[in-house]
C-alpha cells in the first residue's frame, strides 16, 4: 500500500469519482425484451457477423418498461448499434444486458448478487470488466461477449478505477483506494490469469504504448493546478518528462490528449493538444473554460474508436461555473484536418459515450439519452 493523502490538487479527481459512483447507483423503472443464452452459463454465441443497420433510416427503440427491474445506467457501446446497460432487480440482484438500439433486443450477459458498480468494455470490444460491491470488498469479474467468465477475484477497496491497455487488452491497471484515499495499484494480466501489485507513482494513469504509462507528478506538499506529465515503463526503462505543465490528460484512440490551463483564474482559456506517442504533435486548439472551487472545469468529451474524430462539449464563453447559464455546444473536431462543426448548441455538461463510428452518442448522467449526429435529434433511451 502506498500512502498518499490527497491535497487540493487532487480534489477534482475525488469529486469525479464520488459523482460517478453516485449516478451509477441511481435509476428509474424500466424493462427489456430479453433473449437468454442457451444455458445459464451464457453459452449463446453472438451474431457478430450480421451487417449493422444504419441510424440514418431507423429510429432508436427505447428500453421497455419492466416492473421487476430498475434501469441503473448504460455502460457504453459494443459496436455501432449495441450498447451495455445495468439494471437492478427487485430480487436484490444486478444484471448486465447488451441491447440493440435498432431491433429492441436485449441479451442477458451477467447477473450478480452484489450491486454492479460499473462495467467497462475493453478497447477491442470483446471483453467486459465488471466491478461489483456492497461493502469495502469489491469483486472484479471479466467476461467475454458470450458471458463466459475469464477472470474473477476479490479486492479490498473503498473505490476502484481501471485502465484497459488499448495496445494489449489482456492487460489492465487497477487502482484501489481506501476511505482515506490512500491507494494501491495492480496489473491484471488476463492471459496469465494473474493480479500482481505494482508500484506506480500515482493512481491516475493512461497507456501510450503496450508497456508505457503516463501520469502527473504532483509535489507532496505543493498546491498547484498543473503538474509535469511523465512516463512510466513497466519494462523498467527510465521515466521521461513529456510535458511540463498539464492540467488534465487522457488517451484518445491513437493520441495522447493534454489539457493546459493557466494557474490564474483570469486567463479563462484552456489549450487542448493531441500528440502521437506522447511526442509528435498532431494539433492543438484553445477552448474557453469555466472555474469552480477546485480549479477549472473540463467539460465531458469522447471520440471515435481511432481517436480521429473528437466529440466534446464546449462552453460558449469563459466565466464562473456557478453563474454560467448559456449551455454547451457539442463540437465534432477532426484531428488530422483541424476542422470542426457544431452539432448541438444547447446541451448541459453531462457525460458522453459515443459509438465507434461517432454516428451516435449516449448522453446524460445515466447515459439515458441518445444523440443522433446526422439528424441532430435527441432520443430517450428510457421511455
Amino acid at each position: 500500500m502506498k500512502k498518499h493523502v490527497y491535497q487540493t490538487i487532487h480534489t477534482r479527481w475525488i469529486v469525479f469519482i464520488i459523482a460517478s459512483t453516485a449516478f451509477l447507483l441511481s435509476g428509474c423503472s424500466q424493462q427489456q425484451d430479453v433473449f437468454l443464452h442457451k444455458d445459464a452459463r451464457h453459452s449463446l454465441d453472438r451474431l457478430k457477423e450480421t451487417p449493422e443497420l444504419s441510424f440514418m433510416a431507423s429510429e432508436v427503440i427505447p428500453i421497455q418498461d419492466n416492473k421487476n427491474e430498475e434501469f441503473n445506467k448504460a455502460s457504453g457501446w459494443l459496436n455501432n448499434t449495441e450498447i451495455l446497460y445495468i439494471s437492478n432487480s427487485i430480487e436484490n440482484t444486478s444484471v448486465l444486458y447488451s441491447y440493440n438500439l435498432l431491433t429492441g433486443q436485449a441479451e442477458l450477459l451477467f447477473q450478480s448478487s452484489l450491486p454492479i458498480i460499473t462495467a467497462e468494455i475493453s478497447p477491442k470490444k470483446d471483453k467486459i470488466m465488471i466491478h461489483s460491491s456492497a461493502s469495502a470488498e469489491g469483486v472484479l469479474t471479466v467476461i467475454n461477449l458470450s458471458g463466459k467468465e475469464l477472470y474473477s477475484g476479490k479486492m479490498e477497496s473503498y473505490e476502484l478505477i481501471f485502465e484497459w491497455n488499448p495496445f494489449n487488452d489482456d492487460l489492465l491497471i487497477v487502482s484501489a483506494f481506501t476511505e482515506e484515499w490512500d491507494f494501491s495499484t495492480f496489473l491484471l494480466d488476463l492471459k496469465q490469469n494473474s493480479l500482481k501489485s505494482i508500484q506506480l507513482p500515482e493512481p491516475f494513469v493512461k497507456w501510450i504504448s503496450e508497456d508505457m504509462l503516463v501520469y502527473q507528478q504532483w509535489g507532496k506538499n505543493e498546491l498547484a493546478l498543473n503538474a509535469p506529465l511523465k512516463s512510466f515503463s513497466l519494462s523498467g526503462n527510465p521515466s521521461r518528462t513529456l510535458f511540463e505543465n498539464v492540467y488534465q490528460f487522457d488517451s484518445i484512440g491513437n493520441y495522447l490528449l493534454t489539457i493546459e490551463a493557466g494557474e490564474e483564474s483570469t486567463s479563462g482559456m484552456g489549450l487542448y493538444t493531441f500528440t502521437k506517442n506522447g511526442v509528435q504533435k498532431a494539433t492543438s486548439f484553445p477552448v474557453p473554460l469555466l472555474t469552480d472551487f477546485s480549479g477549472w472545469i473540463v467539460p465531458f468529451y469522447d471520440s471515435t474508436e481511432d481517436g480521429e474524430v473528437f466529440l466534446y462539449l464546449r462552453a460558449k464563453r469563459q466565466g464562473e461555473a456557478d453563474l454560467y447559464a448559456d449551455g454547451f455546444e457539442l463540437v465534432r473536431y477532426h484531428v488530422e484536418d483541424n476542422k470542426e462543426e457544431i452539432i448541438f448548441s444547447e446541451l448541459a455538461n453531462e457525460p458522453l459515450s459515443c459509438s465507434p463510428s461517432g454516428e451516435m452518442c449516449l448522453y446524460g448522467f445515466q447515459l439515458e439519452k441518445v444523440l443522433n449526429m446526422a439528424t441532430r435529434e435527441i432520443n430517450q433511451l428510457i421511455p
